[in-house]
């Protein structure tokens, strides 16, 4: 219960994508803290996962833009001309 509460109080006062990727190196601090206080050690599948899990929420956060075609484009949007995505 406590955990969820931080996360939440965190992302009150965080902006979304700094948020995301800190979740995203949750699953790495959960297995430093079980090497380091709980002695475990992890077998290399379990690390390849750890590492693909990261890279992945890590990926999921970068800014990911999408072309606009209303002229509402949030901040590094791409605002494309309906004409161009009209198919030929």
């Amino acid at each position: 219960m406590l955990p969820y509460a931080l996360e939440m109080i965190a992302l009150r006062r965080m902006t979304p994508t700094a948020f995301g990727t800190l979740m995203a190196l949750e699953p790495a601090v959960g297995l430093l803290l079980g090497l380091l206080v709980l002695s475990q050690q992890p077998s290399p599948v379990q690390l390849a996962g750890i590492v693909l899990v990261v890279i992945a929420g890590a990926g999921a956060q970068r800014d990911g833009a999408r072309p606009s075609t209303d002229g509402t484009a949030g901040p590094g949007a791409v605002v494309v001309p309906p004409s161009v995505l009209e198919p030929r």
